[in-house]
Order: C-alpha cells, then structure tokens, then sequence
C-alpha cells in the first residue's frame, strides 16, 4: 500500500539555490493538486529522507526508493549541475540515464525537473526524458537552451516558474550574499557523493592504503 502519491527527489533545504527552488516548487505543485507527498534529498537536510540517488547506481536507489514507499504512483526528478549525474564521463554517465530511465518507467506517471543544466550528453538527456510523461523547467530562456542544446522538442517541455529559495530582497542577486555562488568557493575542496557501492568503495580505499604504505615505511 503506498504512503503517498508522489515522491519528489531533489536538492531541499537548507541547501540554497535554485535546485532547491525547483524541488520546493514541485512539492507545491503537487499539494495544489490534492496528492500526498514525500521528499527524498540527495543529501541530509529537511527532507523526509536523504539518498544518494547519483551516479551509476542511481537508478537502483530510486527503486530502493520506490519499494520503501509502497511503490507510489508518481515520482518527480530534479536534475541539477552534479547530481544526479555525478561522474560525466561516458560510460558512467550512461550507466546512471540508462539506470534511472529503466526506474523512472516503473512508476505509473514520471516527472522529470531540469532545475540547472546538468551538463551531460545529448543521450543521456533523451533517456530521462523518454521516460518522463514531461519535462519541466523555470523559463521560456532556459526551455530554449533544452530545446537547442539537447534537442528536446519544445511540445515536451512545460515551464513553472519557481520562487528563489532562499527568498532575497527586491535588488540581492543570490551571488552577493555567500548562500549560492557556485563559481565563488577558491580554494574550497568539494567532496562528491559516493556513486559506487560499499565493497567497491572499500576495495578502493584498500589500494590507496597499500600505495601509501611503502612511504611511511620508508620515514619510519
């Protein structure tokens, strides 16, 4: 038995910017049509639950998802730079479309939320949307640059506009206050979300041990 109508997964607070914009709006879209909701976030914050769905496993944590829930009807899909695709080259960034695509068909009704430019291939673009009932974004400027960029018909793509999150004064641009500069953190490490599994996970730190080994023998 589902425990609700639709799952949104996406960026919420306290994480600012417009991701976050994008997830809050969906959630009241989805309250205005009289459905119950879950909120799942790619990382801890406000959200009902935080997974990681990123990367090539993507698709697998969105049925795991999916399963938690009682397999509701509906799902939403925010897409932002860096996640869900979280590793850009080739053959991972397929693996996470093709994954995510196969999950987004499982539910009766799939949405899918392109709230920044991703900066993936063309194919792995086509992929989620082929799964979608439809595509969504803020404005008519950013459904030309999906429609001219990835080559998505524009009969496809619907735009809702989303109120900034966080709100700001007439006049604040988000990047003068420190909440949301993405090209502003210099010299700041940003660690990524881990997209393969435990043991893989463990195997690879397990050689980055062994190859560090040989210089603290040597300074012993």
């Amino acid at each position: 038995m589902p425990v609700c109508d639709v799952v949104v997964v996406g960026s919420y607070p306290p994480l600012p910017g417009p991701a976050t914009a994008a997830t809050l709006a969906a959630v009241r879209r989805a309250w205005d049509d009289g459905r119950s909701v879950r909120v799942v976030s790619y990382r801890s914050g406000a959200a009902d639950l935080a997974v990681p769905v990123a990367g090539p496993l993507a698709g697998r944590r969105l049925q795991q998802v999916r399963r938690h829930y009682g397999g509701p009807p509906a799902v939403v899909l925010v897409v932002q730079e860096g996640a869900p695709f979280t590793d850009l080259r080739a053959p991972q960034q397929l693996a996470t479309a093709t994954g995510l695509a196969l999950a987004l068909a499982s539910f009766r009704r799939a949405t899918l939320v392109v709230a920044e430019d991703p900066g993936i291939m063309a194919p792995s673009m086509w992929a989620l949307v082929g799964a979608a009932r439809e595509c969504v974004v803020g404005s008519e400027d950013a459904a030309r640059r999906l429609h001219q960029h990835y080559r998505v018909p524009l009969s496809a793509i619907s735009v809702e506009e989303a109120e900034a999150y966080p709100p700001l004064a007439a006049g604040v641009e988000a990047s003068t206050t420190g909440l949301y500069d993405p090209g502003g953190a210099r010299g700041v490490a940003v660690v990524g979300m881990p997209a393969g599994s435990l043991a893989e996970r463990l195997r690879s730190r397990g050689r980055l041990v062994k190859a560090r080994l040989p210089g603290r023998l040597r300074r012993a």
